[in-house]
This record gives C-alpha cells, sequence and structure tokens, in this order.
C-alpha cells in the first residue's frame, strides 16, 4: 500500500477573477473527495490537501510532504490554473522524490505535454477511482502499471499510453465521497447559488447526452450512468445528519435529466423523513422541465433551480446546440415560479457570430425574465469543447496562455475568445452592464433583501460595492 496525498492546487485569484475576486470563495471539490475515498477503500494511506483553502507556499507543501514521506501524490488540473499546478508538481517532485500523478480534463488532454516537461510521472484519463488507486500502489513500489488501461505514464524518456480508460458502470458502488478528510466547513458555492449554509456538493450521474458546442464534458462521451434514487437520497440523508449540512448542491450538468429520473429521485428523499433543515439546488435545461416535476422538487425540498439559458437570441442557441428556444426559457421559467421555486439563469455573453446589439438583446432578455439571479460570463472555449477545437483549427486561440481562460478574465487585450467584429474592451464593457442592468432595480433591490435573502451581508456589500465602483469610473 502506499501513502498518498491528493491536493487540490489554490490559484491566483486576482489575476483570474481581478475586480470580482471577493465573489470567489472555496467551493466543495467533489472530484478530489470522491478519489480520497477510491484510495481510502482500496487500503491507501491517504491524506488530502485543499490548497484552494489553505493558501499554502510550495514550499510549505514540500516541507509537509516530506515531513509525512508521503510516497505518491495526486494533482487535479484544471484550465485556469494549469501553468501553476505544472510548476507545483515540477517542484514536489524535485524536491520530495514523491511520485507526482496529474488528473481531471486538462491533464489528460495534455498529457504528453504535461509529462515530457518532466512535471510528473503519470496522468489518469477519464475516471479515477478504478486506475488510481491501482497506479498508486504500483508507483509506491517503484513500477510503471502499463497493464492498467486510461493511463499516460513516463518512463524517464518517453510517455507510454495504456489505452482508453475504465468507464464505471456502476455508480452505486463508489464509496461516498471523504468529506472528513476536506475542511468541509469552509465551502460554498456562488451567490447565486447558495441557500444554506454549511453546504457540500452530490454527484449523482455521470456523461451527458447533449453536445452543447461550448462544453467540454463530451470529453466523458455522451453515455449517461445515473445512481439509483435511493443511493442519492441515503447519501443526502447522511449529509444532512451526519454533517449537519443545510444546503446539498447536485453538481450534475443536468439534473434532473429527465422527468421520470426526477420524480423517482424526489419521492426517495421525501420517504427517508430527513430532517426539515436543509435544501438542495440543482441545474437543469429549460427543455426537460415540466409543472409537474417542478412541484415534485419543491415538495422534496429542491429550494431553487438553476438554468442555463445562455442567450435571448434564438440564432446564436442554435449555433452553440443547445437545440431550445426563448420560447422554451420563458416556459422554464413559468412553470418552476408557479411551483414556488427560486430560479436562477446563466447567460453567456461573446458566443460565436455574437454582435453587440445581439448582446443587449441577451441583456434584455434576463430582465424580462421573473428569475431571481442572471450570471452574465464571458464565453470561454475549454480545452475538450468542440468550440475550443474550432477556434484552434482556425488560429484564434493563444492555446498555452491557459490563465487568460477564465469568465471574469480582468485583462480585454487577453480574452480567450473575441467574436468577430467586437473588442476586448467593448466585450467587457457589455459584461459589466449585464449585471448593472439586471441588478440595480428596485424590485431586486427588495427581492434579495426581504425575499430570497440567501446573499450574506459580506457578499451583498462586496457585490455592490464592484458595481457602484464600475458606475461612478463609467465603465458601464
Amino acid at each position: 500500500m502506499a501513502r498518498v496525498l491528493l491536493i487540490n492546487p489554490g490559484m491566483d485569484v486576482a489575476a483570474a477573477f481581478g475586480e470580482y475576486r471577493s465573489l470567489m470563495e472555496p467551493m466543495p471539490c467533489v472530484g478530489v473527495a470522491y478519489l480520497a475515498a477510491a484510495a481510502r477503500q482500496y487500503g491507501h494511506e491517504v491524506r488530502v490537501l485543499d490548497n484552494f483553502v489553505e493558501n499554502l507556499p510550495t514550499a510549505e507543501i514540500a516541507r509537509l510532504t516530506r515531513e509525512w514521506d508521503a510516497q505518491v501524490i495526486g494533482l487535479s488540473m484544471l484550465t485556469p490554473s494549469a501553468h501553476s499546478t505544472t510548476e507545483l508538481g515540477r517542484a514536489l517532485r524535485r524536491q520530495t522524490g514523491a511520485k507526482v500523478v496529474y488528473g481531471n480534463l486538462h491533464a489528460a488532454l495534455f498529457a504528453d505535454e504535461v509529462l515530457n516537461d518532466d512535471a510528473g510521472d503519470a496522468v489518469v484519463h477519464g475516471e479515477g477511482e478504478h486506475s488510481f488507486p491501482l497506479l498508486a500502489e504500483a508507483l509506491a513500489d517503484d513500477r510503471l502499471p502499463t497493464e492498467i488501461p486510461g493511463l499516460s505514464l513516463f518512463d524517464g524518456k518517453n510517455v507510454i499510453h495504456t489505452g482508453p480508460p475504465q468507464v464505471i458502470e456502476d455508480l452505486d458502488a463508489l464509496p461516498w465521497p471523504a468529506w472528513d478528510m476536506l475542511p468541509h466547513r469552509s465551502y460554498t458555492f456562488l451567490p447565486f447559488v447558495t441557500v444554506a449554509k454549511p453546504c457540500l456538493s452530490l454527484l449523482s450521474s455521470r456523461g451527458c447526452p447533449f453536445s452543447c458546442r461550448f462544453c467540454a464534458l463530451g470529453y466523458q462521451g455522451n453515455r449517461v450512468r445515473t445512481r439509483s434514487a435511493e443511493n442519492i437520497a441515503a447519501e443526502i440523508d447522511w449529509l444532512v445528519r451526519d454533517y449537519g449540512i443545510r444546503h446539498v448542491g447536485f453538481v450534475d450538468p443536468i439534473f434532473p435529466l429527465n422527468k421520470k429520473i426526477g420524480l423517482a429521485v424526489c419521492e426517495a428523499i421525501r420517504a427517508r423523513n430527513i430532517p426539515h433543515q436543509w435544501w438542495w439546488t440543482s441545474e437543469t435545461r429549460v427543455d426537460v422541465i415540466d409543472e409537474e416535476i417542478c412541484r415534485a422538487m419543491r415538495a422534496a425540498r429542491c429550494k431553487r433551480i438553476l438554468f442555463g439559458v445562455e442567450s435571448g437570441v434564438n440564432e446564436l442557441l442554435t449555433g452553440v446546440g443547445k437545440n431550445f428556444t426563448t420560447d422554451d426559457a420563458r416556459r422554464a421559467v413559468r412553470v418552476a415560479r408557479a411551483a414556488g421555486l427560486e430560479i436562477s439563469a446563466f447567460f453567456m455573453l461573446g458566443l460565436p457570430g455574437e454582435t453587440a446589439e445581439m448582446t443587449r438583446r441577451t441583456i434584455e432578455f434576463a430582465r424580462e425574465l421573473d428569475i431571481d439571479f442572471a450570471k452574465f460570463g464571458l464565453t470561454v472555449p475549454l480545452p475538450g469543447s468542440a468550440l475550443y477545437d474550432e477556434m484552434v483549427e482556425q488560429g484564434r486561440i493563444e492555446r498555452h496562455e491557459w490563465d487568460k481562460f477564465t469568465t471574469f478574465n480582468p485583462d480585454p487585450d487577453s480574452l480567450a475568445y473575441i467574436p468577430e467584429g467586437m473588442t476586448g474592451a467593448q466585450l467587457q464593457r457589455l459584461h459589466r452592464r449585464a449585471t448593472w442592468r439586471f441588478y440595480a432595480r428596485p424590485k431586486m433591490f427588495f427581492r434579495q433583501l426581504f425575499v430570497t435573502r440567501s446573499i450574506g451581508l459580506k457578499q451583498m456589500f462586496n457585490g455592490a460595492r464592484i458595481l457602484l465602483k464600475q458606475w461612478w469610473t463609467k465603465r458601464l
């Protein structure tokens, strides 16, 4: 068995999010928690460091690694922090002698690049709950396990690929996330998602049957695997009773995926009679829900539903493969509101083919909808998405400037993507204008203060301060 240290790396929040950095707080890293549980179940000695919470310098992480005598280090790699994560891995590998393994989508897509840069010993592709514990045992024994599928291994000279990853069919068989190893009381979601604290994430399925062009989840495949309704409800019960969680956030790209699944889970939740001091939230599509499922969700303690509306222009929705219309969004908002659900909606500004006038139409569409929160983000063609591949092929993306791949990149001259005919400064101005136009209304002040009341005073103050500064400096 091995001594394993799993790390959720931190990132330069100020550089990535600019003036919005005060709104960014640590969120539950459910993937790391799943991997920790799987490695512990296998028999490894496991520790977890969430450095987004702890914010330790590399030298201190290296000291802790040596103090514990970790043999294998696992690092989760996201696109915006890919450079800093690679630098951390390289430093730990040299300073501690531990084997360094990378996981998550970005590492899988650029495995050769990462390993040939002398930054690690292996990359885990796809789902790691089965392959990582086996890999860790082999690396601790100083052996390259070429027989394990779904790995990229560095033998000192070359990168060896062991074939496609194994797909985990029975999600119910996985151990629940090892939240006891993480600082779970420090976690929250973004302000437009959080309804109560403390909060933790829950994953009820893997895979997505849809093919939105801006989404990188297609890398995992379009075949969906779901947990049983009883297993999902049991985990919620465990989180509420054992951890005191008051907000369980489904982090599936779509939940409920369809009416049948949604009704079954809602029934299973209600059957457990979980103490009524908690809520749940989930994101779904506007074209998969109706009033019956919304009412069932509300009866099962769903507080807020999140819709990926994306745009108020049907032409743009078609262009990114959403396969629904603005009328579908209007209908979904009506039925969710009729069922008593709070509503957050996500909008993407700067989609392919978008003009400034189209952006303004999206802003006005958001104001028209009867929703409680709107989150406006700039379009980022993330690696693994069809949009990214198209932009690379056209020579419109600087592939290695990963730290620029954030929706709140403060530098207008280094945005990951700008539609033709627009400038970065213009797009950012419209982005700021969208938030101002939506929230700077008397009815929104009243709703946030007296109806939803889920944003804390600190977050409300920070948000108001940002908007007023933008208005005062005439950047709207």
